[in-house]
Protein backbone atom coordinates (compact mmCIF):
# COMPACT_ATOMS: atom_id res chain seq x y z
CA UNK A 1 0.00 0.00 0.00
CA UNK A 2 0.79 3.52 -1.13
CA UNK A 3 0.00 6.92 -0.01
CA UNK A 4 0.74 9.88 -2.27
CA UNK A 5 -0.48 13.11 -1.38
CA UNK A 6 -0.40 16.66 -2.74
CA UNK A 7 -2.17 20.32 -3.46
CA UNK A 8 -3.44 19.84 -6.33
CA UNK A 9 -5.22 16.67 -8.69
CA UNK A 10 -2.16 17.26 -11.46
CA UNK A 11 0.40 16.81 -8.45
CA UNK A 12 -1.15 13.56 -7.03
CA UNK A 13 -1.39 12.41 -10.57
CA UNK A 14 1.97 13.10 -11.14
CA UNK A 15 3.02 11.44 -8.01
CA UNK A 16 1.06 8.03 -8.52
CA UNK A 17 2.24 7.89 -12.08
CA UNK A 18 5.93 8.16 -11.28
CA UNK A 19 5.12 5.79 -8.39
CA UNK A 20 3.71 3.29 -11.06
CA UNK A 21 6.76 4.20 -13.36
CA UNK A 22 9.21 3.20 -10.72
CA UNK A 23 7.76 -0.11 -10.52
CA UNK A 24 8.91 -3.12 -12.92
CA UNK A 25 5.35 -4.10 -13.33
CA UNK A 26 4.04 -0.58 -14.30
CA UNK A 27 1.48 -1.85 -11.85
CA UNK A 28 0.24 -2.05 -7.68
CA UNK A 29 -2.38 -2.28 -5.79
CA UNK A 30 -4.24 -0.11 -3.30
CA UNK A 31 -2.64 2.96 -4.41
CA UNK A 32 -3.76 5.96 -2.07
CA UNK A 33 -4.07 9.38 -3.55
CA UNK A 34 -4.57 12.57 -1.45
CA UNK A 35 -5.22 16.04 -2.43
CA UNK A 36 -5.43 18.93 -0.08
CA UNK A 37 -6.96 21.82 -3.02
CA UNK A 38 -8.77 19.69 -5.68
CA UNK A 39 -10.54 22.83 -6.93
CA UNK A 40 -7.18 24.87 -6.84
CA UNK A 41 -5.10 25.07 -9.64
CA UNK A 42 -1.77 26.74 -9.91
CA UNK A 43 0.02 27.93 -12.86
CA UNK A 44 2.18 25.10 -13.06
CA UNK A 45 -0.50 22.58 -12.21
CA UNK A 46 -2.36 24.09 -15.48
CA UNK A 47 0.84 23.87 -17.62
CA UNK A 48 1.52 20.14 -16.36
CA UNK A 49 -2.79 19.35 -17.32
CA UNK A 50 -1.56 21.10 -20.97
CA UNK A 51 1.34 18.78 -21.43
CA UNK A 52 -0.98 15.45 -20.50
CA UNK A 53 -3.46 17.01 -22.32
CA UNK A 54 -1.44 17.53 -25.80
CA UNK A 55 -0.17 14.05 -25.34
CA UNK A 56 -3.30 12.26 -24.61
CA UNK A 57 -4.60 13.57 -27.97
CA UNK A 58 -1.63 13.42 -29.97
CA UNK A 59 -1.59 9.62 -29.32
CA UNK A 60 -5.18 9.06 -29.96
CA UNK A 61 -6.72 9.51 -26.14
CA UNK A 62 -9.50 11.21 -24.89
CA UNK A 63 -8.90 14.70 -23.72
CA UNK A 64 -8.63 15.43 -20.19
CA UNK A 65 -11.85 17.60 -19.94
CA UNK A 66 -13.56 14.78 -21.90
CA UNK A 67 -12.94 12.13 -18.76
CA UNK A 68 -14.09 14.46 -16.38
CA UNK A 69 -17.04 15.37 -18.30
CA UNK A 70 -18.05 11.77 -17.58
CA UNK A 71 -17.47 12.31 -13.88
CA UNK A 72 -19.13 15.20 -13.08
CA UNK A 73 -20.62 17.67 -16.17
CA UNK A 74 -19.60 20.46 -14.75
CA UNK A 75 -20.23 22.63 -18.41
CA UNK A 76 -24.12 21.38 -17.84
CA UNK A 77 -23.70 23.04 -14.67
CA UNK A 78 -22.50 26.21 -15.53
CA UNK A 79 -24.82 26.78 -18.37
CA UNK A 80 -28.10 25.48 -16.63
CA UNK A 81 -27.50 25.32 -12.96
CA UNK A 82 -29.06 22.08 -11.30
CA UNK A 83 -31.85 21.82 -13.69
CA UNK A 84 -29.52 21.63 -16.57
CA UNK A 85 -27.78 18.40 -14.56
CA UNK A 86 -30.20 16.71 -13.27
CA UNK A 87 -33.00 16.55 -16.39
CA UNK A 88 -31.26 17.93 -19.48
CA UNK A 89 -27.80 16.07 -19.36
CA UNK A 90 -29.78 12.23 -18.14
CA UNK A 91 -31.99 13.27 -21.41
CA UNK A 92 -29.84 13.76 -23.67
CA UNK A 93 -27.49 11.10 -22.79
CA UNK A 94 -29.84 8.97 -23.22
CA UNK A 95 -30.01 9.80 -26.83
CA UNK A 96 -26.68 9.19 -27.06
CA UNK A 97 -26.45 6.06 -25.81
CA UNK A 98 -29.53 5.04 -28.47
CA UNK A 99 -27.18 6.04 -31.26
CA UNK A 100 -24.07 3.88 -30.01
CA UNK A 101 -23.69 -0.08 -29.80
CA UNK A 102 -21.78 0.04 -26.47
CA UNK A 103 -24.35 2.20 -24.19
CA UNK A 104 -22.08 2.31 -21.09
CA UNK A 105 -19.90 4.45 -22.81
CA UNK A 106 -19.14 7.90 -20.85
CA UNK A 107 -22.25 6.98 -17.86
CA UNK A 108 -20.80 7.63 -14.44
CA UNK A 109 -22.61 11.03 -14.60
CA UNK A 110 -25.71 9.48 -15.44
CA UNK A 111 -25.26 6.74 -12.70
CA UNK A 112 -25.21 9.13 -9.84
CA UNK A 113 -28.47 10.85 -11.90
CA UNK A 114 -30.42 8.03 -12.35
CA UNK A 115 -31.30 4.45 -10.04
CA UNK A 116 -34.13 2.31 -9.73
CA UNK A 117 -35.02 1.77 -5.93
CA UNK A 118 -35.92 -1.86 -4.74
CA UNK A 119 -39.65 -1.48 -6.13
CA UNK A 120 -38.09 -0.25 -9.49
CA UNK A 121 -39.22 3.57 -9.09
CA UNK A 122 -36.04 5.66 -10.61
CA UNK A 123 -34.56 7.99 -8.32
CA UNK A 124 -31.67 10.81 -8.12
CA UNK A 125 -29.13 9.88 -5.82
CA UNK A 126 -27.15 12.99 -6.37
CA UNK A 127 -29.84 14.96 -5.99
CA UNK A 128 -31.50 12.86 -2.74
CA UNK A 129 -27.47 12.81 -0.87
CA UNK A 130 -27.65 17.04 -1.87
CA UNK A 131 -31.28 17.10 -0.38
CA UNK A 132 -29.43 15.66 3.07
CA UNK A 133 -26.20 17.29 2.87
CA UNK A 134 -28.71 20.57 3.25
CA UNK A 135 -31.27 19.48 5.53
CA UNK A 136 -28.58 17.46 7.84
CA UNK A 137 -25.45 18.91 7.55
CA UNK A 138 -24.16 18.49 10.94
CA UNK A 139 -23.81 14.51 10.68
CA UNK A 140 -20.53 13.38 9.09
CA UNK A 141 -20.73 10.51 7.68
CA UNK A 142 -24.19 9.46 6.31
CA UNK A 143 -23.91 10.44 2.73
CA UNK A 144 -22.94 7.98 -0.02
CA UNK A 145 -23.33 6.95 -3.91
CA UNK A 146 -22.92 3.57 -4.20
CA UNK A 147 -22.97 1.38 -7.60
CA UNK A 148 -26.87 0.91 -7.30
CA UNK A 149 -29.96 -0.53 -8.80
CA UNK A 150 -29.98 -0.72 -13.01
CA UNK A 151 -31.14 3.28 -13.80
CA UNK A 152 -33.69 3.79 -16.25
CA UNK A 153 -31.32 3.51 -19.10
CA UNK A 154 -29.98 0.04 -17.57
CA UNK A 155 -26.84 0.82 -16.74
CA UNK A 156 -25.87 0.04 -12.99
CA UNK A 157 -21.94 0.79 -12.01
CA UNK A 158 -22.18 -2.58 -11.45
CA UNK A 159 -24.73 -4.99 -11.99
CA UNK A 160 -24.19 -8.54 -11.52
CA UNK A 161 -26.66 -10.03 -13.86
CA UNK A 162 -24.66 -8.06 -16.81
CA UNK A 163 -20.74 -7.70 -15.18
CA UNK A 164 -19.88 -11.05 -13.14
CA UNK A 165 -18.76 -13.15 -16.50
CA UNK A 166 -16.49 -10.26 -18.68
CA UNK A 167 -12.68 -10.07 -16.61
CA UNK A 168 -12.06 -7.26 -18.80
CA UNK A 169 -13.08 -3.93 -20.96
CA UNK A 170 -16.93 -2.98 -20.28
CA UNK A 171 -16.74 -3.52 -16.51
CA UNK A 172 -17.20 -0.02 -14.70
CA UNK A 173 -13.76 1.09 -12.88
CA UNK A 174 -15.32 3.35 -10.33
CA UNK A 175 -17.28 1.37 -7.74
CA UNK A 176 -18.16 3.22 -4.97
CA UNK A 177 -18.23 7.27 -3.66
CA UNK A 178 -18.25 8.19 -0.33
CA UNK A 179 -18.93 11.68 0.67
CA UNK A 180 -18.10 13.85 4.40
CA UNK A 181 -18.90 16.88 5.54
CA UNK A 182 -15.90 17.78 8.57
CA UNK A 183 -16.43 21.57 9.97
CA UNK A 184 -18.42 22.55 6.98
CA UNK A 185 -16.03 21.04 4.42
CA UNK A 186 -16.96 18.26 1.69
CA UNK A 187 -14.89 15.61 1.73
CA UNK A 188 -14.79 12.82 -0.93
CA UNK A 189 -13.44 9.91 -1.38
CA UNK A 190 -13.76 7.46 -4.40
CA UNK A 191 -12.83 3.45 -4.56
CA UNK A 192 -11.30 2.26 -8.06
CA UNK A 193 -12.07 -1.55 -8.58
CA UNK A 194 -8.97 -0.95 -11.62
CA UNK A 195 -7.39 2.30 -12.83
CA UNK A 196 -5.31 3.69 -16.03
CA UNK A 197 -3.19 5.88 -14.82
CA UNK A 198 -2.19 7.48 -18.47
CA UNK A 199 -5.74 7.49 -20.21
CA UNK A 200 -8.06 8.21 -17.22
CA UNK A 201 -6.23 9.06 -13.79
CA UNK A 202 -5.94 12.77 -13.97
CA UNK A 203 -9.22 13.32 -15.90
CA UNK A 204 -10.88 11.21 -13.50
CA UNK A 205 -9.49 13.85 -10.80
CA UNK A 206 -10.65 16.90 -12.42
CA UNK A 207 -14.25 15.15 -12.87
CA UNK A 208 -14.40 13.79 -9.14
CA UNK A 209 -13.63 17.36 -7.91
CA UNK A 210 -16.01 19.20 -9.85
CA UNK A 211 -18.25 16.81 -8.07
CA UNK A 212 -17.31 18.29 -4.62
CA UNK A 213 -17.66 21.46 -6.33
CA UNK A 214 -20.96 20.84 -6.91
CA UNK A 215 -22.08 19.27 -4.23
CA UNK A 216 -20.42 22.14 -1.62
CA UNK A 217 -21.42 24.64 -3.83
CA UNK A 218 -25.17 24.06 -3.98
CA UNK A 219 -24.87 23.22 -0.18
CA UNK A 220 -23.81 26.05 1.01
CA UNK A 221 -20.13 24.34 1.75
CA UNK A 222 -16.64 25.04 1.38
CA UNK A 223 -14.46 22.13 -0.94
CA UNK A 224 -12.48 19.86 1.81
CA UNK A 225 -9.92 17.19 0.64
CA UNK A 226 -9.98 14.37 -2.32
CA UNK A 227 -9.15 10.94 -1.71
CA UNK A 228 -8.77 7.95 -3.90
CA UNK A 229 -7.83 4.32 -3.04
CA UNK A 230 -6.56 2.65 -7.15
CA UNK A 231 -7.35 -0.74 -5.87
CA UNK A 232 -5.30 -1.72 -8.57
CA UNK A 233 -3.39 0.80 -10.48
CA UNK A 234 -1.77 0.40 -14.01
CA UNK A 235 0.45 2.93 -15.73
CA UNK A 236 -0.82 1.73 -19.25
CA UNK A 237 0.80 1.58 -22.94
CA UNK A 238 -1.49 2.66 -25.72
CA UNK A 239 -0.89 -1.23 -26.37
CA UNK A 240 -2.49 -2.60 -23.02
CA UNK A 241 -5.89 -1.44 -23.81
CA UNK A 242 -6.92 -2.77 -27.15
CA UNK A 243 -7.90 0.80 -27.96
CA UNK A 244 -7.02 3.46 -30.51
CA UNK A 245 -4.29 4.70 -28.18
CA UNK A 246 -0.23 4.33 -29.13
CA UNK A 247 2.62 5.27 -26.88
CA UNK A 248 4.97 3.38 -25.40
CA UNK A 249 7.07 3.17 -21.92
CA UNK A 250 9.84 5.69 -23.53
CA UNK A 251 6.52 8.70 -24.50
CA UNK A 252 5.58 8.40 -20.31
CA UNK A 253 8.82 8.88 -19.47
CA UNK A 254 9.36 11.75 -21.61
CA UNK A 255 6.41 13.00 -20.37
CA UNK A 256 6.81 12.60 -16.73
CA UNK A 257 10.14 14.43 -17.13
CA UNK A 258 8.92 17.30 -18.73
CA UNK A 259 5.75 17.47 -15.90
CA UNK A 260 8.05 17.26 -12.65
CA UNK A 261 10.21 20.05 -15.18
CA UNK A 262 7.46 22.28 -14.47
CA UNK A 263 7.21 21.72 -10.86
CA UNK A 264 10.80 21.88 -10.48
CA UNK A 265 11.14 25.48 -11.91
CA UNK A 266 8.69 26.79 -9.17
CA UNK A 267 10.52 25.15 -6.46
CA UNK A 268 13.36 26.75 -7.64
CA UNK A 269 11.68 30.44 -7.96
Amino acid sequence: MDLIQGLSAPEVWLGGARHLASRATREDFDVFLHITTPTVLSAEDLAVMGRVDRFLTSHGGLPVNTVAETIFPLEDYLRGGTKEVFEIYPARMAEIHHARSDRRWGCYALRILRQRDHKGKVFNPLEDVLKKMKSYSNYKACYELSRGRPFEDEIPIYDGALDRRPTYGNLPCLSHVSIKIDDRKVRLNATYRSHYYMQRLLGNLVGLGRLQFFLAHEAGLEVGPLTINSTFARLDTGANNGKDCHWGVNDIHALLAACQAEYAERAAA
